[in-house]
């Protein structure tokens, strides 16, 4: 599947998954041939995906009994070894389908199965224009959890296609309309689909406006049904003429002249809701429209929160702010779900008005936080140096499971949080985690760390963990002796070496018949780099007793207590 489509994750919840991947092929008999064995080919404008639709036996003898069959979606990115497979449920009711239940396989995600007690409308057998109908799911989802799509599905208009497997005339064209609510998010999409009688699906657009295009089809022949006798006809009855009686002339009273009221709206009473947290992690969404909007800093302020996590539905990256943080954070409305840590939990009130067009449903989810382990965690850092105009991202790896998560570094922000959560509430951090922090360039080259902090009860209390870093303050994962610069030189030159922890560093110089002609005691040394001229270590050129040393061949070599390494050198004159 395609990894671009920024709503890619949405999939798995929505059960309508098939009518906006041409599922909605499932129509009246004269939209839909439903014989088993019927197949569609369809492939992308762009090339990139071919998506075969088939028609087949259920793989259940219940199915059979019930008159279930199933329509399965095979989806390949073409050029990958990457597959696809979806299997939706339906019946055909007297020419409406139903839909019974469905099995999406979404990789990462798991399976996402729904079940539709009682099966829903899929497609009624009547599809004039102006017909309007709605599908209502709900689905349990790794990452997100539950989920609840509702689609609409409208017939507004009735045309001739022309696709590579042929011309095709009255194709009813459907608008899909899907609102999909999450704790985390309430997306909306509109997709379209052509569907052509006896054949089925023609064409689609989904919400990225991409457009698949049917490239061949095979339609197995049905069998005949037993021949209808027709039964004769009642003769028919003369009509008897009407006599019409002309009517009265009406008189037309002139109207009243009305005066323009203007037009007042009523101001929306406010109103209250109380939110019940536990200690630990929640997930909430902001039930009412408060007069002044909430920040993440203000919504932390006000619940005694730690950490504020949300959702971002463009990135699909979940971006945190922690009490550590200066600025307000990001902006909170109520079309999205966050993820709070209250370590005191309670009640709390929340005033305003109504959402308008958005989800007026609040949810407070249990806590899934223990003294030793979390499901959502933030690593926040301050960042100094910064240099105007860059690009950083921080990588934060929790050493002990793997999994890394990544942060962009805003232009504008001195801070950066980089965040792990689970929405099934399974443990991503727990006490004695080492976490490894590294900030990168564009280019990726690391400009600070990596650091490594050790997870602790307090950090899992508070949900978060606050690291500084420094630009430019590079953390080697080992010591290291470079090559001095330049070389050959005269009179001088520098010597260039890394550590992997703090030492006591020395640098001997030596002849050629390795007799030590002079030593650089640079000290104590912390872990760092010290690669440039402003850092390395310095020679003039001279010996123990202040004599400039001769034409020829010298070495260095690197001392610190656990490390020692000898490099060659040249002095020209």
């Amino acid at each position: 599947m395609k990894i671009t489509k920024p709503m890619s994750w949405l999939k798995p919840i929505l059960v309508l998954s098939l009518v906006c991947s041409f599922a909605l092929t499932a129509t009246a008999q004269d939209y839909y041939p439903t014989t088993i064995g019927n197949t569609w080919v369809f492939l992308s404008t762009d090339g990139a995906e071919r998506r075969t639709y088939s028609i087949e036996e259920s793989d259940t003898a219940t199915d059979a009994e019930a008159g279930i069959f199933i329509l399965k979606i095979v989806t390949e990115t073409l050029g990958t070894e990457t597959v696809d497979t979806d299997i939706y449920y339906i019946s055909d009711d007297a020419g409406d389908l139903k839909l019974h239940r469905t099995k999406l396989e979404e990789g990462a995600f798991g399976i996402a199965a729904a079940m539709l007690d009682p099966p829903a409308l899929f497609f009624p057998a009547d599809l004039p224009v102006g017909r309007t109908w709605d599908i209502v799911t709900v689905a349990e989802l790794d990452l997100v959890g539950t989920a609840t799509t509702t689609s609409t599905i409208e017939v507004v208009d009735s045309e001739a296609l022309e696709t590579p497997a042929g011309t095709f005339e009255n194709c009813v064209k459907l608008e899909i309309r899907r609102k999909s609510v999450t704790a985390l998010a309430v997306i909306r999409t509109t997709s379209y689909q052509w569907l052509a009688p006896d054949v089925g699906p023609v064409k689609y657009e989904d919400d990225q406006g991409i457009v698949y295009q049917l490239q061949s089809y095979n339609l197995i022949e049905a069998t005949p049904a037993e021949p209808m006798v027709e039964t004769p006809a009642e003769p028919e009855t003369p009509e008897v003429p009407v006599v019409e009686t002309p009517a009265e002339p009406m008189v037309e009273t002139p109207a009243e002249p009305m005066l323009e009221t203007p037009e007042v709206t009523p101001a929306l009473p406010e109103s209250s809701f109380d939110i019940a947290l536990e200690s630990g992690l929640n997930m909430i969404s902001i039930p009412l429209m408060p007069a002044e909007s909430y920040t993440a800093k203000s919504l932390a302020e006000m619940l005694g929160s730690t950490v504020v996590i949300k959702l971002d539905a463009a990135t699909q990256h979940f971006v945190g702010y922690s009490a550590a943080e200066e600025g307000d954070g990001f902006g909170i409305d109520g079309s999205s779900g966050y993820i709070v840590n209250t370590p005191a939990g309670g009640a709390f009130t929340f005033t305003g008005t109504a959402w308008m067009n958005q989800s007026d449903d609040a949810a407070a989810a249990p806590t899934g936080i223990t003294a030793k382990s979390a499901w959502a965690f933030v690593l926040t850092s301050d960042l100094q140096n910064k240099e105007t105009g860059k690009t950083y991202t921080v990588v934060a790896k929790n050493l002990r499971t793997g999994v890394i998560t990544t942060q962009k570094v805003a232009n504008d922000k001195g801070s950066v949080s980089a965040v792990w959560a689970n929405m099934n509430r399974k443990s991503v951090i727990q006490v004695g985690d080492k976490l490894e922090v590294t900030l990168l360039d564009k280019r990726g080259t690391v400009v600070s760390g990596p650091f490594q902090r050790t997870v602790t009860t307090s950090d899992i209390h508070n949900a978060y963990l606050s690291v500084q870093m420094r630009v430019g303050d590079v953390r080697p994962k080992e010591t290291i002796l470079g090559q001095n610069f330049p070389n050959p030189f005269n009179p001088e030159t520098w010597i260039p070496y890394q550590l992997s922890r703090d030492s006591n560093v020395t640098i001997q110089i030596y002849n050629v018949s390795g007799s030590a002609i002079r030593t650089l005691n640079l000290g104590h040394k912390s872990t760092g780099s010290y690669m440039t001229a402003s850092t390395a270590a310095y020679w003039d050129g001279k010996n123990g007793v202040g004599e400039h040393v001769s034409s020829g061949i010298y070495f260095y070599t690197l001392q610190t207590k656990n490390f020692s390494a000898t490099r060659r050198m040249v002095i020209l004159k």
